[in-house]
C-alpha cells in the first residue's frame, strides 16, 4: 500500500460524516487496516489477478483513494446510497477493469483500469452493463471524474442540498 502515513483522502472522506449525518465521524465508521488488507485479498478481483499473472496485495486491486475510502467510511451508512459501493471482498474484474460501484438499477457498473490502480487517484470508466453482465459486454467509457471525484459525488446526489451546506 502507498505510504500510510500520509493520508491524502481520508480526511475529505471523514468530512462526509459530519455533513451528510450531522455528526462527528468516529472510528467505528471505517476499517481498520489489518480488516480491509484481509477483505481485499479474498475479494473476487484478488482471485481474478491470478489470470492476469499478478500477485494479489491491496495496492494491486485498489489504488490509494479507493482504499483511503475504505479505511474511513467502509462500514458507515454513508455507503448506503441509491448507489452501491461494492465491500472490498466484493471488488470483482470485468475486462481487465476493477468495479467498484453500481447504480441501484445495476444497469451501470464504474471501474478502474488493471494496470491503473498503482495511481493515488485514477480516472473511472463506466460500463453501459451492469456488474453482473460477462466479460466484452456493454461499453466502457471515460467517466471524466477520478476515483475521489466520483465517491465525492455519489455521496453528495444522495443528500439534500441543504444537508451539505
Amino acid at each position: 500500500m502507498a505510504r500510510r502515513d500520509t493520508q491524502v483522502f481520508y480526511p475529505t472522506y471523514q468530512s462526509f460524516v459530519p455533513k451528510l449525518l450531522d455528526r462527528p465521524w468516529a472510528a467505528e465508521d471505517g476499517m481498520d487496516l489489518d480488516e480491509l488488507n484481509t477483505q481485499v485479498l479474498s475479494s473476487v478481483a484478488a482471485h481474478q489477478l491470478d489470470e492476469f499473472g499478478n500477485t494479489p496485495t491491496i495496492a494491486t486491486i485498489a489504488p490509494m483513494a479507493l482504499q483511503e475510502f475504505y479505511l474511513a467510511l467502509g462500514v458507515s451508512e454513508v455507503m448506503e446510497t441509491n448507489h452501491f459501493f461494492f465491500d472490498p471482498d466484493e471488488l470483482e474484474i470485468r475486462d481487465t477493469m476493477v468495479m467498484f460501484v453500481e447504480d441501484a438499477d445495476e444497469t451501470l457498473v464504474w471501474g478502474i483500469p488493471l494496470d491503473q490502480v498503482s495511481l493515488p487517484d485514477p480516472m473511472v470508466y463506466r460500463r453501459s452493463v451492469g456488474a453482473e453482465a460477462p466479460d466484452n459486454t456493454g461499453q466502457w467509457e471515460a467517466s471524466e471524474a477520478t476515483v475521489s471525484e466520483l465517491i465525492a459525488d455519489i455521496l453528495t446526489w444522495n443528500y439534500p442540498e441543504e444537508d451539505l451546506a
